[in-house]
């Protein structure tokens, strides 16, 4: 009676698993996180319904002796190829803000995919008789845990990368987010043991699920912190970092708070047009990202063309006006340098309200403002050459 049981209920488990990663699949696009991101994520679910599909031979007590010795074969082998891509997108994942320089890009391409090119090697040459044999039945060879390892290389990478972007984290958002990368590969680990001991049940499926829809979410969070123009972080993100960071502010440790404004960008808008405007407003976002990524600091789009730092590195408003200048100029898409405003306010105590800090920090923004808007027919000129 069991047995008759068991075969609808593996039968069941595996459809709900498809249609759970369908779903998640087609939700996951650049909308909601970047390009290189999504594709990782997706090729991920894509391995992971594969390898759904290609247990659906577990409802059948005599897969290998009923099918011909080519489609089983097919079979096993897609069974062992898909576990391998699935972990080598996780890689991809996990590392696709990783960009290493230039002149080490591709020798880092061609480092990452190798233990991928070897399990496919054994897995799709005369090679994979050293890894299994079929018969009536599959037979597993010993070699089959060298096999293994090539997999698990990128889930140790992957976890170090996430163990070293924890441990960098600005926010408690995205130290959980990096600690639920961090528990991915014990999910694996987890499943690799089941099924050793429950060979002819789909228990890698039922460790994947959960994960999977963790790691979905959470991606859809990060949505809810970006902004969707620049990719920088929004509004609510730094007044959440702002909230965490006051109530430690001292003497010895305040809380700088830079309010930066773009001047002159209804100008930008009206004689370049709005693409110029938004070019201008990414650029200066990435100008941005590139003078705070080493530091105890954190960048986002306060709204329309004003930005906010906030951080306890108080050598970030070291010669900020200099370095973000710097940035802008090395930017080849736009046809203009922008110009901008700066406002500066450390916090040393905690008694201090947010709403306070942005205040005095705006106060300072706006007296720097009138000294940039002395510069308004130099800055005109400029926009008109670039017309």
């Amino acid at each position: 009676m069991l047995e008759a049981q068991i075969k609808p209920l593996i039968t069941l488990i595996i459809a709900i698993y498809l249609i759970t990663l369908c779903i998640i699949y087609s939700r996951t696009n650049e909308n909601i996180t970047d390009q290189r991101e999504s594709f990782a994520f997706k090729g991920m679910l894509f391995s992971f319904m594969l390898y759904g599909l290609v247990d659906l031979r577990f409802t059948n007590d005599n897969f290998y002796a009923d099918f011909p010795h080519w489609f089983t074969m097919l079979v096993t082998e897609l069974g062992f190829a898909t576990m391998s891509l699935s972990c080598y997108f996780w890689f991809i994942y996990v590392s696709s803000d990783t960009k290493p320089r230039r002149k080490f890009a591709q020798l880092w391409y061609i480092a990452t995919s190798l233990p991928l090119l070897v399990s496919f090697a054994f897995i799709f040459t005369p090679l994979n008789k050293n890894l299994f044999v079929i018969t009536d039945t599959l037979e597993l060879r010993p070699i089959l845990f060298f096999l293994t390892w090539m997999d698990y290389i990128y889930l140790i990478l992957a976890t170090i990368i996430s163990l070293i972007k924890r441990h960098r984290a600005k926010t408690r958002i995205e130290k959980r987010r990096y600690g639920s990368q961090i528990l991915f590969i014990l999910f694996f680990t987890v499943s690799g043991f089941m099924v050793g001991f429950l060979m002819n049940l789909p228990s890698i499926e039922l460790c994947i699920i959960p994960i999977v829809l963790k790691i979905f979410v959470e991606i859809q969070d990060s949505k809810i912190y970006t902004d969707a123009l620049t990719r920088l972080n929004n509004r609510r993100r730094i007044s959440d970092y702002i909230n965490e960071e006051l109530p430690s502010c001292s003497l010895e440790k305040p809380l700088c708070i830079i309010m930066i404004d773009i001047d002159f960008f209804k100008s930008i808008n009206d004689i370049l047009g709005h693409e110029e405007g938004d070019r201008a407003l990414i650029a200066f976002s990435n100008a941005l990202t590139k003078v705070t990524q080493s530091k105890d600091a954190m960048a986002s789009r306060w709204g329309g063309d004003e930005f906010v730092i906030a951080g306890k590195d108080m050598s970030i408003a070291e010669n900020l006006r200099e370095k973000i200048s710097k940035e802008l100029e090395k930017n080849s898409n736009l046809s203009f340098t922008p110009s901008f405003s700066i406002g500066i306010y450390k916090c040393t105590t905690p008694s201090v309200r947010i709403d306070d800090a942005l205040v005095a920090a705006d106060a300072e923004l706006y007296k720097d403002k009138e000294i940039q808007h002395q510069k308004t027919e130099e800055f005109h000129r400029q926009l008109n050459k670039a017309k």
